[in-house]
Order: C-alpha cells, then structure tokens, then sequence
C-alpha cells in the first residue's frame, strides 16, 4: 500500500496539464484530491469523474486565485470538506509573452495577482491550519525556468515565479519547525495548453527542440510522477527547487534579442 494512502490534496490549476497528470497520479495512490478550478469547469468535473470511477475519492472547488475573497473561499471549503489537506500543490498560474517595453500594468497585475499574490495568501491560509491541527504535510509550487533565467518576453512571467522561488524558501525556513516541507518545481517546456502556440510552429519547435538536450518537450506526467515520488518519500527535502527541464538550463538557451519595434 501507498505511504500516501488516505492523504488529502489539493491541487490547484487541476483540469489540465501539470495539474490534471498530478490529481490523477495522486488519486491512484489512494489520495483524496481536491479538484480546483477556473475556467475549466467541465473539465474539472470530467477529472473528478475519472478519479470516482477509478475508486479514488475526488472533490471539485472553484475560485479565481487572483480574488483574495475567492482564495479564502476556497481553503476554508476544501479543508472544511475534505476534513483536512495534507498536501498542496500550487499548479494554478497564467503565461503568456509579452516584450518588456510592451508590458501594462494590467499584465503586472494579472501575473503577480494570479501567478504570486493568490499563491501567497493560499498557501498562508492553509499553513495556518496545518500548524494548528498538527498536520506536518508538504506544499509544493510549481514555478519555471524563467523564474531561473529570462526569458525573450518573458521578463513579467518570469519575475512572477521568480518571487515564489524566493518566497517558499522562506517560507520553507519557517514552517520547518512544524514538520511542513515547502519545496518548487521549475519546469521547462512541458506539452500543456500554455506551449501549445509554440509546439504547433514547426519552425519555432525545432529552434525549441534544439536548445534542450533531450531535444524534446516534457510530459505532464513526468513532472506529476517527480512530485509524487518526493511525497511519497516523506522526505528530509525541504527549501529546495528541484528543475525538470530536459537539462535546458544546461544549454545557452533560445529566442536570440532582436531590436524592438512597436505594432
């Protein structure tokens, strides 16, 4: 039997991609996964579905993580129904490029809003409840490359989880004493909803392609599979950012600077 069996988790961002290969894989282990949604309501239930006919237990909660209301919302609901959450993972977030000296304030907003400000106060909220119920679980934040290193139109999005890099290693300083591991996955060019753009220009696939070692896109599942392990392993990782990047990271990198020039 899994050491996860009869966890609660709950993973945020969850119809799609890194979110939904989480749930699922976290289901199989005998988890109970909390489903949260945006926009993805049909997919999120479909998820749920999934899970129930597979024997797992699954619940579904919506909230806009950029809404403080929203966010406070939703932890108090999925800890109230689920009995208590022993696992979050912070998958929810939003991407796209934007060049620097095009940038808004409504783009600074809505990545440090969603991608930052909504991460902080869950998390916040639901390590409170932890510490007070005695629960010593883990939280794990998915972030990026670019938080690592820029990006060409990458810079806002990569400031955003830049911060949450340097936010769960403090916060990982603080809840150590509480037996909550606190660590981030900085994922690379992974197949989900976010890359799709790229991945369906040839063009800019094989420039893609050709900057990482593996010479491929990850899978949701790989990343899924890397979180799971580390949960299940209990584990003495605390404060640390692990990269799942096909060695990415490793290379020069693509996407050379061109001079700007306004539309």
């Amino acid at each position: 039997m899994s050491k996860l069996f009869g966890k609660k988790a709950l993973v945020t961002g969850a119809p799609r991609g890194i979110g939904r290969a989480t749930a699922l894989h976290l289901a199989r282990e005998g988890c109970t996964v909390g489903i949260h949604y945006y926009h993805y309501g049909t997919e999120a239930e479909e998820l749920a579905s999934l899970i129930r006919s597979q024997n797992g237990t699954a619940y579904v909660f919506e909230a806009d993580i950029s809404d403080l209301e929203q966010v406070n919302r939703l932890a108090e609901s999925a800890w109230e129904t689920m009995g208590n959450i022993d696992f979050l993972i912070n998958n929810a977030g939003v991407s796209y490029k934007k060049l620097f000296l095009d940038t808004t304030e409504q783009d600074v907003d809505l990545f440090m809003g969603t991608n930052f400000k909504g991460t902080f106060f869950l998390t916040q909220t639901l390590a409170r409840k932890m510490i007070r119920s005695g629960v010593e679980g883990a939280i794990y934040t998915l972030t990026s490359v670019n938080g690592i290193r820029p990006g060409v139109g990458q810079s806002m999005y990569g400031a955003s989880k830049s911060a949450l890099e340097t936010l769960m290693k403090g916060v990982a300083l603080e809840l150590a004493p509480h037996h909550i591991r606190v660590n981030t996955i900085a994922a690379g060019a992974i197949e989900t909803d976010m890359t799709r753009e790229a991945r369906e220009n040839p063009t800019f696939l094989a420039e893609i392609n050709d900057g990482i070692p593996m010479g491929r896109f990850g899978y949701p599942e790989e990343v899924a599979a890397v979180i799971v392990s580390l949960l299940e392993a209990g584990s003495y990782l605390t404060g640390e950012s692990i990269t799942i990047d096909g060695g990415l990271l490793l290379m020069r990198g693509y996407g050379k600077p061109r001079p700007y020039q306004a539309d």
